[in-house]
C-alpha cells in the first residue's frame, strides 16, 4: 500500500494539472489509496484544482513523506508546512511499519527498483552508510551548509557521514545512560571500575543485583559492548578507514574481560538473556544498584504506579575505563533521507529543513518528549519545563558515538553479537572471541 499510494498520487497530480481528470475523480482516487478527505482536498488545492488555491497553476510540487504517527503530532507539523504555501505540498502517510526491519525491507525494495513513490524517508542511525554506498539517498553536503550543521549534535551527524558525505539529516536521537540508586549510593561513579566496586559493595546486601544491562544476543548487546569499548578508548573499526578492524586491541580485551566478569558476579547469570524491557522490569522492582538503559526508562521508573524506586534514583553520563577519561554512549535515533530517485529532491529538502528547525524540534520535545538533535533545544525554557530531565542529557549526547559506521552494518552487527555473546556465556575467552571477531569483520568489510 505504501508504494502504491505514492505512485497513484504522482499519477493523479500529473493528470489534474493536465486537465485529464475531474476534481471528483482526483479526490476519489486519493481517498482510495489512504488519504483522509482533508488531506486529499489540501493536495487538490496545492495542485491548482480548486478555485481557492493560492499556489495553483501547476507551480506547487508534491512530495510523499512516510513516517509513523500514532498521536497526530507529525500530521500537525505536515499541515503547518503545507499551510505556508511555499511551492511544496507534502502528502503524508502515517502508517509506516512499526517494526524497524519491516520498514527497512519496504524502503530497500523500493530503492532497488529505483522507485520514487516515497521522497522523504525515515532512517535508523545505522542505515545512512549502506544507503549512501548504494546510491539510494541524496548527499546533503551542498544543501546543508556546515555552518548550520554545527548547530546539531556531532554524534548523530557522524553516524550519517560515510566517505566524506552526509547521507541523511538527524532529527531525533537517543543514547544509553547509567542509572543509579540515590538511596543506596550518594555519589555516582565515573569509571567502569568504580561502578563495579560499588556494585560489589552494595549487592546483595542492599539490592539483589549490582548492575543490570542488556546481554542477550541481539542489537542491544552491540550497543552495550561498544559503550564499554569506547569508554576504554577502543573501537570496532578505524573511524578514518572503515576497512581496518581495530576491535582486538588491549582496550578491547580490557573492556570484554570486565564485561564477562559481571555475568554471575555483579549481574545475574541470566543477564545474557536480558533485553531492555527485562532490565526495566527488574530495575523498577528495586532489584539493582545500577542499570544501563535508554532515556525512556527515566519517566517509567519515576512513576509510583509501576515502580518501587520512584524518586530514589538518578542518571549519569556513560562511564570510562583504563587510562581513558571520557565515556561515550551508544547512539540510537532517527534521520530523514531524500530518495535518490525522487523527482523533487530540492522540495524534499525544503520539508526536511522544516522538520529540523527550532519550532518542529520544540514540538517533538514538548509534546512527545523526544530527544532532539538541535543543541538549542536543551536550553529552551519551555522544553525544560515540560521535561526537566532534558537538562541532564545535553552532555551525554555531546559525547555519544555511533555504532560502527559501515555500509555492511547488518553483517558487522551479527558478527559482534555472536562473538561477544560467546564470551559472555563462557564459550570463548575474551581474547579468543575478539580474535575470531576480527577475522569475521575483516572478511565482511573487504567484500
Amino acid at each position: 500500500m505504501y508504494l502504491e499510494q505514492g505512485e497513484v498520487i504522482d499519477e493523479i497530480i500529473t493528470k489534474i494539472r493536465a486537465g485529464r481528470i475531474t476534481r471528483r475523480t482526483f479526490l476519489e482516487r486519493a481517498i482510495a489509496v489512504g488519504l483522509s478527505s482533508t488531506a486529499a482536498v489540501s493536495l487538490l488545492e496545492a495542485c491548482g484544482g480548486t478555485s481557492n488555491s493560492t499556489t495553483g497553476g501547476g507551480q506547487t510540487v508534491n512530495i510523499n513523506y512516510l513516517e509513523r504517527d500514532t498521536n497526530g503530532v507529525y500530521a500537525g507539523l505536515v499541515n503547518d508546512f503545507n499551510a505556508q504555501n511555499n511551492g511544496v505540498h507534502v502528502t503524508y502517510n502515517s502508517n509506516a511499519p512499526a517494526q524497524t526491519d519491516q520498514l527497512l525491507t519496504l524502503l530497500t525494495t523500493m530503492l532497488r527498483a529505483r522507485g520514487s513513490s516515497i521522497d522523504v524517508m525515515p532512517m535508523d542511525i545505522i542505515w545512512p552508510p549502506e544507503f549512501g554506498a548504494n546510491g539510494w539517498t541524496v548527499p546533503l553536503d551542498d544543501k546543508w551548509p556546515a555552518s548550520d550543521r554545527a548547530n546539531y549534535l556531532p554524534g548523530p551527524l557522524a553516524g550519517c557521514t560515510y566517505n566524506g558525505k552526509v547521507w541523511a539529516a538527524p532529527y531525533r536521537t537517543d543514547a544509553g545512560l547509567i542509572y543509579y540508586r540515590t538511596d543506596i549510593i550518594k555519589t555516582a561513579p565515573t569509571t567502569w571500575e568504580q561502578m563495579t566496586s560499588m556494585a560489589k559493595a552494595n549487592a546483595p546486601s542492599k539490592a539483589k543485583y549490582g548492575y543490570l544491562w542488556q546481554g542477550k544476543q541481539y542489537e542491544g548487546l552491540v550497543c552495550d559492548f561498544t559503550e564499554v569499548l569506547y569508554g576504554y578508548g577502543g573501537s570496532v573499526l578505524d573511524p578514518n578507514n572503515p576497512k581496518s578492524v581495530t576491535v582486538n586491541s588491549p582496550e578491547g580485551v580490557a573492556a570484554l574481560t570486565l564485561m564477562t566478569s559481571w555475568v554471575g558476579g555483579i549481574s545475574p547469570s541470566a543477564v545474557t538473556t536480558y533485553n531492555e524491557p527485562d532490565t526495566l522490569a527488574s530495575w523498577q522492582n528495586g532489584d539493582a544498584v545500577f542499570a544501563r538503559n535508554w532515556p525512556y526508562q527515566y519517566a517509567l521508573s519515576n512513576d509510583p504506579k509501576s515502580s518501587k524506586i520512584a524518586g530514589k534514583f538518578e542518571v549519569h553520563n556513560m562511564l570510562y575505563g583504563g587510562s581513558n577519561t571520557t565515556g561515550h554512549s551508544s547512539l540510537g535515533g532517527w534521520q530523514l533521507g531524500i530518495n535518490a530517485f525522487s523527482k523533487n529532491p530540492d522540495a524534499a529538502w525544503k520539508f526536511i529543513q522544516h522538520q529540523l528547525a527550532q519550532p518542529a524540534q520544540k514540538t517533538f520535545a514538548v509534546q512527545l518528549s523526544l530527544t532532539s538533535t538541535l543543541l538549542s533545544i536543551y536550553d529552551d525554557p519551555d522544553v525544560l519545563k515540560a521535561n526537566p530531565f532534558f537538562a541532564k542529557l545535553k552532555p551525554v549526547f555531546q559525547t555519544a558515538q555511533p555504532r560502527p559506521v559501515t555500509p555492511f552494518y547488518p553483517d558487522v552487527s551479527n558478527a559482534i553479537q555472536v562473538r561477544i555473546h560467546n564470551a559472555l556465556t563462557g564459550q570463548a575467552s575474551p581474547s579468543a572471541a575478539l580474535a575470531g571477531l576480527t577475522s569475521d569483520l575483516q572478511a565482511i568489510v573487504n567484500k
